[in-house]
């Protein structure tokens, strides 16, 4: 590979000050002062909080040594050192070693060992390390889970409508039980709570058009905001303005020049019965002028990307949008939970090399750069069925099981055939009011059918200072667009 990565587990924050210099310097995998295996200490060096995690704590569980798992009678055997890079050559070789207490076997998905053993997928192992979300998020879904009602299917789902929520998760998933009928939908109706702060802020984002065969065809450049006016923990209130909107985003292209101006302003209304559609509004460049869209453009690909905008986080719609939500169960995947922390480095624009944590010069060209590491995570398997008028016939998300989290995703098409794979690197950004939150980083948004990938990168923000609701408005399209 063409470069080392600077990765979480092994740099400080500091390091972004002059990233693309700070790479030359950052090789710690021939560093002899690390051990084989080095894993990162918890940032403070303080136990997980038991009142948030549980005991022992779910979110990364691995401290050097015997993992819980080890200790219930789970994998002793030979084990697979952290470092060892997964691939279609060793896989048969390593499939039944230890890791962490599990086979490594057990820890990948059946798509993933096809793209492994058939489209060159390399996985480089790490240890899991705990990740906690901000105390702040966690402490709101402590506080207001008694006022939180799940009430009565609506709009033809089998998902509940919520009330009483305010801040946080809307259910606490330690509390979530197998065998409630609604844990999938519970689930997801997390995953709709702010997760990455009051406020996000998608900087310097591209998507790169790859081809299985050819590579990297094109780069589009988007400006991108989302501002939740409900669930906001950012020192100021809880919730904006009268109670009906959930959020608001905008979306606008600024490069190439032949699609600059192109973007969409949505309002997503605070309706648990997803009866009122989103308000989606389009600049058209030819007109100059902002159009109303129909209510199912969530269902529409993002500009001419693989990805739909129900696949922003893998997972964006209510539950009540689809007719069907079940939790399929518990596992361990590997997962990429420590993505680096420059995953645009502009110092290399237009080239490959601006986009270092996506292996665009190795075919299939649009899989995680070889240096990303993944580790052992614990997720929920959530599978939807989405309305008959939606490309997909089901979708199946993978996602961390303290927090909603999702690290895998995979589509079907009409014919019940695999179509669409979603690999999304997650870690830790730390808002400019110090709010710490976990959020994706990097989407590799995978069509098999077409061979083509529409892969983004973003250098993502939380909360950044003085955005206020105004600053994400029709208004901010029409100018950006302009």
């Amino acid at each position: 590979m063409y470069m080392k990565l600077i990765t979480t587990s092994v740099v400080s924050l500091g390091l972004l000050v002059g990233a693309s210099q700070a790479f030359a310097k950052a090789d710690w995998a021939d560093d002899a002062s690390k051990p084989k295996g080095y894993v990162a200490k918890t940032a403070d060096g303080t136990a997980p909080n038991a009142l948030f995690y549980g005991e022992p704590p779910a979110a990364g569980r691995w401290d050097g040594g015997p993992s819980p798992i080890e200790a219930l009678g789970g994998c002793t055997g030979e084990a697979m050192e952290a470092g060892v890079v997964i691939q279609a050559s060793n896989l048969d070789a390593v499939k039944g070693l230890c890791f962490e207490g599990k086979t490594v076997g057990s820890m990948i998905t059946d798509n993933v060992e096809w793209m492994i053993r058939e489209k060159a997928l390399m996985i480089n192992t790490r240890h899991s390390e705990f990740i906690e979300m901000d105390p702040q998020y966690m402490q709101a879904t402590i506080d207001g889970a008694a006022d939180v009602v799940y009430g009565a299917p609506a709009n033809g789902s089998n998902c509940g409508v919520v009330s009483g929520w305010k801040a946080g998760m809307f259910f606490d998933p330690q509390k979530v039980s197998m065998d409630d009928p609604a844990a999938g939908c519970k689930l997801i109706w997390n995953l709709r709570s702010p997760t990455y702060g009051a406020t996000m802020d998608l900087r310097h984002i591209s998507w790169v058009f790859l081809d299985a065969h050819s590579g990297m065809e094109r780069i589009q450049r988007w400006w991108a905001r989302r501002y939740y006016m409900e669930g906001r923990l950012d020192g100021g209130p809880v919730s904006e303005g009268d109670g009906t909107i959930l959020q608001k985003t905008v979306l606008v292209a600024i490069y190439p020049q032949d699609i600059k101006g192109i973007g969409i302003f949505s309002v997503r209304y605070n309706d648990p019965t997803s009866q009122k559609p989103d308000d989606v509004y389009a600049y058209l460049k030819s007109v100059r002028r902002a159009r109303r869209l129909s209510g199912n453009a969530w269902m529409d690909p993002i500009g001419g990307t693989v990805q739909l905008y129900d696949d922003w986080d893998i997972w964006d719609a209510v539950p009540t949008k689809y007719k069907e939500v079940k939790l399929n169960g518990k596992r361990w995947i590997w997962a990429i939970a420590h993505a680096p922390l420059v995953t645009v480095d502009l110092a290399f624009k237009n080239t490959i090399k601006e986009f270092p944590a996506v292996d665009m010069d190795t075919p299939p060209h649009f899989f995680p750069n070889e240096q990303v590491q993944w580790e052992p995570r614990e997720v929920y398997v959530i599978e939807g069925t989405p309305p008959d008028e939606h490309p997909y016939s089901k979708k199946i998300v993978y996602m961390e099981i303290d927090y909603p989290r999702p690290y895998l995703g995979e589509a079907y098409d009409k014919n019940g055939k695999f179509w669409k794979t979603f690999i999304f690197q997650n870690r830790i950004d730390y808002g400019d009011d110090g709010y710490q939150a976990l959020m994706p980083v990097v989407g590799h948004i995978i069509d098999w059918k077409a061979e083509f990938s529409t892969t983004w990168s973003s250098n993502m923000k939380a909360n950044p200072d003085s955005v206020q609701e105004e600053d994400v408005t029709l208004k901010t399209l029409i100018q950006l667009a302009r």
